[in-house]
Parts: C-alpha cells; structure tokens; sequence
C-alpha cells in the first residue's frame, strides 16, 4: 500500500507567510520559493508603473513561469521528436554498414570466381577463335558493373584480360 508522503512546509513569499502542502524535499521547495521570490521582488522594483502591488507581481510571475513552462514542454515535444528521428537514423546506418560489411566480401568472391573462370577460358584457348574469346570477354565485362569489382579495378582487368589474349595468339 502506497503511503502518503504529503507533508505541510510554512514558506514566505514576497512578504507573504503560506503553507505549502507537498511530497518534494525541503531542497525543492526552498530553491521554488528563492526563484518566486527573485522574479516577485524583480517585478515589484522594476515596474512599468509604481505602486505595483504584490498581487499584480504574483499574477505577472505566474504567467511568466507558465509561458516559460509551456516553452519548455515545446522544446521538449521537439527534442523528443529529434531523438525519435536520430534513432531511426542511426537504425539504418548500422543496417547499411552491416550490408557494406557484408557484400564487399561476397561481391569480391562472386566477381573472383567468375574472373578466375573467365581467365581460365580465355588461358585454354582450346579451338576458341579470337572472336570467341572477345565474345566472352565482353559477356563477362557487361555482366560487371564499374567500380564494383573485387581486388582489381575494371580496367586492371580489361588490361590482364587483354595480355592474356595476346599471349595465347602468341602461342598460336
């Protein structure tokens, strides 16, 4: 069963003796009361007009802290919607790194293999006419797309690729 901590604490406020009834710490309320106080004696000695009474300071005070109040619930409204969006962002870009995590090394090996398979066509050469290997080579380069191939660059491997094809008409 949930106890009761309310308790009564005599304060004073631009004069004027209250009693409290709250469930904050004696700290709390002090440090309220001290910040009441400042904004009370800064509107009683500042006044647009004199004669300002301790009522129409306690009226100005207390729409100053709720516009303040509802300032700072905006602010937090906002921020909230801030940290929403980071989270969500911060979401994807883990999901895009593991995704660059993994297709490097899955591209690499598929685009290894079909390099390595592509070189060993063009190395056995058999009864494959020039026009053959040339064919095969430009299957190879269009199922390729720019930049994305492993280990060497495209054009490292249009050049192996080219010497290749010289060496065996070479043999030839």
């Amino acid at each position: 069963m949930e106890q009761n901590t309310k308790r009564k604490i005599a304060v004073e406020i631009a004069g004027v003796s209250l009693t409290l009834v709250t469930d904050e710490n004696g700290a709390f309320v002090d440090n309220v009361v001290a910040q009441v106080n400042e904004k009370m004696e800064a509107i009683l000695a500042g006044g647009i007009r004199t004669g300002t009474s301790t009522l129409d300071a306690a009226l100005l005070c207390a729409i100053d802290s709720v516009g303040e109040r509802l300032k700072a619930e905006k602010r937090m409204r906002n921020l909230e919607a801030q940290l929403s969006l980071y989270e969500v962002n911060v979401r994807n870009l883990k999901e895009e790194l593991e995704k660059l995590q993994q297709t490097p090394a899955e591209e690499e090996k598929k685009d290894t293999d079909g390099f390595e398979r592509l070189s060993q066509t063009l190395r056995a050469g058999g009864g494959d006419s020039a026009d053959d290997k040339i064919r095969t080579l430009e299957r190879y380069l269009d199922s390729k797309k720019s930049g994305q191939n492993g280990g060497m660059s495209r054009e490292e491997k249009i050049r192996y690729i080219e010497s290749l094809l010289r060496g065996n008409e070479e043999e030839k």
